[in-house]
């Protein structure tokens, strides 16, 4: 008898311990609702980055405007200094966007539009002599856009002078760069419009699928860490991809070659700025946090059933001061960076790179989220 009592209890142990468990595991289980990053993303970070860019789009466009209106007045120079200084705004803000080539952006092919670099010195040249182009055509996409701003106020002779001189002598050149410019502002709008009736299929898409907003924002992040910033602002200028350094092909080449503004730097800084923020969840405004790449990957730290317990939002982020700061010990003057210390180009893109195998490695496979293109870098 007692010991039937004894198997009794025994087995009304296991059953509470049995219930305690099961318990433990609902709660585990519980999935992290990947919507709210798509709603802190389109609400406080996308969106309003948008607006503010379409903002400065805008000025650019009224500057460049009063500029050629009044080549010959007194205030030429004055308004000269305005068209380059909204550029330099424009391409800043522009930094906070690109990376997000998704909905309209990527239909209307948004980014190549606006910044394939370098600039097609010569077709600009000829289309400006011809006055025949087709804007629309992709033959024009390195004939457009902020690299072609530059070429057009800083690339068409050597000096302040002698560019204000040029548009004053041939009206053809004043006539392209208020179409391009109108071009990108027309762009801009179809873009930013689209956003309030996308916007809501846009956060309602988070199932883990290859056409899902989130799988395909998710890879649009890497893709434009590794190639929008790795490769095209630090490893082809610096050689990295070919036998020999390209100094060419830096973002905003000729106001650095024609001693204007050298600010490929400032533009890179701004743009790993822009990767972080999207990263944390980062507001547009800068004084909140909300749901991001970052707590989703802290979230399954914390529910990684036993596996290997790495924090890897905490390594990534490490990893992108450490590209910051390796950044900012870099010239100003990418081309003397080039031409004169290149090594310091390429601990940069070492340091990038780092990064890339953590997010399109670690980060894809964590979340169970495939690669959705194809590269050659063998990353």
């Amino acid at each position: 008898m007692k010991r039937l009592l004894s198997y009794f209890i025994l087995i009304l142990i296991i059953i509470a311990c049995s219930k305690e468990n099961g318990n433990s595991d609902e709660q585990n289980s519980v999935e992290f609702d990947r919507s709210t990053i798509l709603v802190n993303l389109a609400d406080n970070i996308i969106i309003p980055n948008y607006n503010a860019f379409q903002e400065k789009m805008n000025a650019l466009k009224s500057s460049s405007e009063k500029f050629i209106s009044e080549l010959d007045s007194e205030n030429t120079s004055t308004n000269y200094e305005d068209l380059h200084n909204k550029w330099v705004e424009a391409y800043m803000s522009w930094q906070k966007i690109e990376l997000y080539d998704i909905g309209k952006s990527e239909e209307i092919y948004f980014k190549s539009k606006m910044n394939t670099y370098p600039a097609d010195q010569s077709r600009i040249e000829k289309n400006i002599s011809t006055g025949s182009y087709d804007i629309e055509n992709p033959n024009n996409y390195s004939c457009q856009g902020f690299p072609t701003i530059d070429y057009m106020i800083h690339g068409i002779d050597d000096n302040k002078e002698k560019i204000i001189l040029k548009y004053r002598e041939n009206e053809k050149y004043g006539q392209y760069l208020q179409d391009i410019i109108k071009e990108m502002d027309e762009n801009t709008t179809e873009v930013v419009s689209s956003w309030a009736s996308f916007r809501s299929s846009f956060i309602s898409s988070y199932e883990n699928t290859a056409t899902s907003m989130f799988n395909m924002l998710t890879n649009d992040f890497v893709y434009y860490f590794e190639k929008g910033l790795r490769t095209n602002k630090i490893g082809i200028a610096s050689g990295v991809f070919s036998d020999e350094k390209l100094p060419n092909k830096i973002e905003a080449y000729y106001s650095t070659l024609n001693s204007f503004e050298p600010i490929s730097k400032k533009l890179l800084i701004e743009a790993l700025n822009s990767v972080e923020n999207f990263f944390i969840g980062k507001s547009s405004d800068g004084l909140s946090t909300g749901s991001s790449f970052k707590t989703y990957l802290d979230y399954l730290k914390s529910n990684n059933s036993g596996e290997e317990d790495t924090d890897l939002s905490l390594t990534i982020t490490t990893k992108i001061e450490t590209a910051r700061n390796t950044i900012n010990n870099l010239d100003n003057d990418f081309i003397d960076q080039i031409n004169n210390d290149n090594i310091k180009m390429l601990q940069a893109f070492d340091a990038l790179q780092v990064i890339v195998v953590h997010l399109k490695v670690d980060m894809l496979q964590t979340f169970n989220v495939a690669v959705d293109y194809v590269d050659a870098d063998g990353d």
